[in-house]
């Protein structure tokens, strides 16, 4: 009799082996899909749109996002331009005509603001990679945005015997301290600051959220 009944446990165990074999074989199949779908679908998509929103709330602009080669968010720009440095530059500028002998010298000294940003009509995208995730972004060429002048002050005005200052003359001159204003803020390193302060941004809001980033110049640069 129990011959019989070990006998009869190990055929039912025997029956039931190929039914917990299916069942372990059909949970590491679900494991492997939601490892699959997980690291190849839902982190690049939460990634993506984490980033939107992140770089939304920094630049107000959301960058066109994609995965690999599709796109999954497009660019919406309700701003034109976005400043990230502003600085404010000293400039002196002197001028001088001689006719005849006689010179006449005008020295003007101005206040600017010079404000650097990016023109966000042009591209700005961001480029994701499933395995390892990891961030291309591609930013416009920063830019002078603008340069106002504040106070100014006019530090010589001479005549020459014959050689009068005009009006015109003066209207030069600004323009010319204007340029040279421009010229002094392009040369000053505001547009390097206006690219690194806007990647340092990048690159804090892709970490976060569990991503490096890498940044890739536009295409032709």
């Amino acid at each position: 009799m129990l011959a019989l009944q070990t006998t009869g446990d190990f055929l039912g165990m025997q029956s039931k082996s190929p039914l917990i074999a299916a069942i372990a074989v059909a949970v590491v199949l679900i494991a492997a899909a939601w490892s699959f779908y997980t690291v190849f679908v839902k982190a690049p998509i939460d990634l993506a749109q984490a980033a939107a929103r992140g770089i939304k709330e920094v630049f107000s602009v959301t960058p066109q996002v994609k995965i690999h080669q599709t796109v999954v968010i497009e660019q919406n720009v309700p701003i034109m331009e976005f400043a990230m440095v502003a600085r404010d530059l000293k400039v002196d500028y002197s001028w001088s005509h001689t006719w005849l002998g006689s010179t006449k010298t005008i020295g003007m000294s101005g206040v600017f603001t010079a404000k650097a940003g990016f023109d966000l009509k042009e591209p700005f995208t961001l480029t994701i990679t499933r395995s390892p995730l990891r961030v291309a972004a591609t930013l416009p060429p920063p830019k002078l945005l603008s340069l106002d002048m504040g106070a100014f002050q006019i530090t010589r005005d001479d005549d020459g015997w014959w050689n009068k200052v005009s009006a015109a003359d003066r209207e030069t001159v600004v323009r010319e301290l204007q340029a040279t204003a421009r010229a002094q803020a392009e040369s000053s390193g505001i547009l390097e600051e206006a690219r690194a302060s806007a990647q340092q941004r990048i690159r804090e809001i892709v970490e976060r959220n569990g991503a490096v980033v890498e940044f890739v110049p536009p295409a032709g640069m």
